[in-house]
């Protein structure tokens, strides 16, 4: 038996550009598997500070003008949308739980008071646990990643399932438990 290289990829069906992919699909899943909470977080305040910053810089020069003051006012922007972002991502998240909840509890009642009850309810549960929804969600995607990543790579559709569920539990396993 010999090592497959990059040149005997072709033999597979699989070109360079797949385990190019594949190497990549199989990082960034394994990232998002063992750290998506903390990913989750930080590129969630990313995303926050940018839109902040371009308003503000929008506004401060449709309003003063120049560079300055639209730079002064796209930084404090930045800085409340990076804090704002981050924090109503999270009640978001929790309202759309719920209203799916609230969904399920009308289709099987057809009760509205019933299922303002049970959005309620799953609202609130979902916004005090979304911490564990983000680490749970995040270590499957980066499962399914990860084993699209050694399918690309190797071809073998029952080793990439046994790899995605490995890094779906082993990173849903860490997350749950490592927190500071």
């Amino acid at each position: 038996m010999y090592a497959m290289g990059l040149s005997d990829a072709k033999l597979t069906g699989f070109s360079e550009g797949d385990w190019v992919l594949g190497l990549i699909l199989l990082a960034v899943g394994l990232v998002l598997a063992f750290m998506g909470e903390d990913i989750w977080h930080a590129i969630m305040g990313l995303i926050g500070a940018i839109i902040g910053g371009a308003i503000g810089y929008g506004i401060g020069l449709v309003l003063f003008g120049g560079w300055l003051l639209p730079l002064i006012i796209g930084i404090i922007c930045a800085i409340v949308g990076s804090i704002l972002f981050s924090w109503l991502v999270k009640v978001g998240m929790a309202i759309l739980v719920g209203l799916m909840g609230a969904g399920v509890a009308w289709i099987l009642m057809h009760n509205s008071l019933a299922a303002f009850i049970v959005f309620i309810v799953i609202a609130i549960l979902a916004y005090i646990f979304m911490d564990r929804i983000i680490e749970i969600l995040t270590a499957l995607v980066g499962g399914i990643l990860a084993g699209a990543g050694i399918y690309l790579l190797l071809g073998v559709w029952w080793l990439a399932l046994i790899v995605g569920i490995l890094a779906f539990v082993a990173g849903g396993a860490y997350q749950l438990y490592s927190d500071d």
